[in-house]
């Protein structure tokens, strides 16, 4: 390969990744391949590999380029470490994540929901894609550090449950990604609603939040009836 500068090589890396990215708008991560972006870019078949080693690569890094905020874990630190109080830490994580799953919810979100499809399909190549995905590393991290605040909230007190710790971190898990889920469906595949009630992520995640802090510490006259359901 003839000696290029360093401007050329990241313009043309540039120029395959926009056409990578302008393929996944219009179709499934799991169906792009290479022969895709070749066509789309118009580089040679032994040229684009001069850039980068396979698919999986690309795809990689056009994600992680599609949302320049998605290594949060340090967010994620400053809220746990400026809140006052577990709850108040409960509180602006779910408050946070409302915020940041609204503002990349279309080609962010597309994209990330079908390389669940993928990794349902092509387990072992699905995983190696996600372990390089910022989104997925953050994302993971978001979930282990609401986890940590609510054991700890328990362990000490602050937090007084009537259900189990375990299901109580299910319910959170299953409702995050729930409320991503059908979000993609709805502005991503135009999924139509149930009923007619309008779809707005940051309104089902304060009812989340609001329900999460009922599950942690539930008021007096809720507790009997927490009790009857355990029945």
């Amino acid at each position: 390969m003839p000696k290029v500068s360093q401007q050329y090589f990241d313009n043309k890396k540039d120029s395959i990744l926009q056409a990578a990215l302008n393929i996944c708008k219009t179709k499934p991560i799991y169906e792009v391949t290479m022969k895709d972006i070749i066509r789309e870019c118009n580089i040679s078949q032994g040229g684009i590999y001069r850039y980068y080693s396979d698919i999986d690569e690309i795809l990689v890094e056009v994600i992680n380029r599609c949302n320049p905020n998605s290594d949060y874990k340090q967010k994620i630190d400053n809220i746990i470490k400026t809140s006052n109080s577990h709850k108040e830490s409960i509180d602006r994580l779910f408050n946070f994540m409302g915020l940041y799953i609204q503002e990349n919810m279309s080609t962010l979100g597309k994209m990330l929901f079908e390389l669940t499809v993928l990794m349902a399909n092509h387990p072992s190549r699905g995983r190696k894609i996600q372990s390089q995905i910022n989104d997925g590393q953050s994302s993971e991290y978001f979930i282990k550090e609401v986890y940590r605040t609510v054991h700890e909230g328990i362990s000490s007190g602050s937090f007084n449950p009537l259900i189990p710790e375990n299901d109580i971190l299910t319910f959170i898990s299953i409702a995050i990604d729930g409320i991503a889920v059908n979000g993609v469906l709805l502005n991503s595949y135009g999924v139509p609603q149930r009923g007619e009630i309008p779809f707005n992520i940051i309104n089902l995640f304060n009812t989340f939040k609001t329900s999460v802090s009922l599950l942690l510490n539930p008021d007096d006259d809720k507790k009997e009836l927490l009790r009857y359901e355990e029945k």
